[in-house]
């Protein structure tokens, strides 16, 4: 990843750092992991006669946590912008109650960050820029630049637009949010549809093939006269299933819609 992209993708996860800042604030933690790592190598190989693998392995770990920290913070926009598209609607409808109940965009802004939702904390954002003297202009299109979320910025740029063009405020956000919702409705339909199928494929791979391993495993080992312990071989097929379940548990929860209409 070159350093532009990374410098996008930390704007992106509200991280107020450069690139370099944000690098060096990696090293640290990327050098004491590796020693301890490339450490407990070297002791584990002391007197074989091939210890010395543990500085090769000390900067292949280094350059593998450094790698790590460059994807932390598009996975962390990532994290954001799930937040902010689960509860978009919020402060959006309050904020066309507010702008049709005569109140300024700014005054709006105002009083929409108070809401106590992760959506909010961007307008409260905008609103924090507008008190210290930025234009409303300027304000939204940096709060549309910095944000992760698509739903926020397609919510941003009819307030936008109809600044510079004069029109209503009011009206092209209504229309803004209805297709929102719209989008949002058939989001929930495909994840219907596509519910049953990995229903399905928990069931079979989640939870019957599991039993059936375990009693398979026992009578496999009885046969050939081995005693069946919980340690070695159930703790580990207990660690496999334990991984598996974190697998479909993920899974369930990626492809479940976040959304509060």
């Amino acid at each position: 990843m070159n350093s532009t992209a990374l410098q996008r993708e930390l704007e992106l996860a509200d991280i107020d750092l450069s690139v370099k800042q944000y690098l060096l604030r990696c090293l640290i933690p990327a050098g004491i992991f590796s020693l301890n790592v490339a450490l407990l190598i070297f002791f584990a190989l002391k007197g074989s006669g091939v210890q010395w693998i543990a500085l090769p392995l000390f900067l292949l770990f280094f350059a593998i946590f450094m790698f790590l920290c460059t994807l932390l913070p598009k996975a962390r926009a990532k994290q954001i912008e799930r937040a902010i598209e689960a509860d978009i609607f919020i402060p959006s409808r309050m904020l066309v109650t507010l702008l049709e109940s005569g109140n300024s965009l700014a005054s709006a802004f105002d009083r929409v960050s108070k809401t106590k939702t992760v959506s909010g904390q961007y307008f409260a954002k905008i609103s924090v820029e507008i008190y210290l003297g930025k234009s409303l202009d300027n304000a939204i299109t940096d709060a549309i630049r910095k944000t992760p979320s698509r739903s926020f910025r397609r919510v941003l740029e009819p307030l936008k637009n109809s600044i510079r063009t004069g029109a209503s405020i009011e009206k092209n956000l209504v229309a803004t949010l209805d297709d929102l919702t719209q989008e949002k409705i058939v989001e929930i339909e495909r994840y219907e549809k596509r519910l049953a199928p990995v229903s399905m494929f928990y069931m079979i791979f989640g939870t019957i093939m599991p039993a059936i391993g375990v009693i398979v495993l026992s009578i496999l080992l009885s046969v050939v006269g081995i005693e069946v312990t919980f340690f070695p071989f159930l703790f580990i097929l207990l660690i496999v299933i334990a991984f598996l379940q974190m697998f479909f548990w993920h899974l369930f929860k990626s492809i479940r819609p976040l959304v509060k209409l």
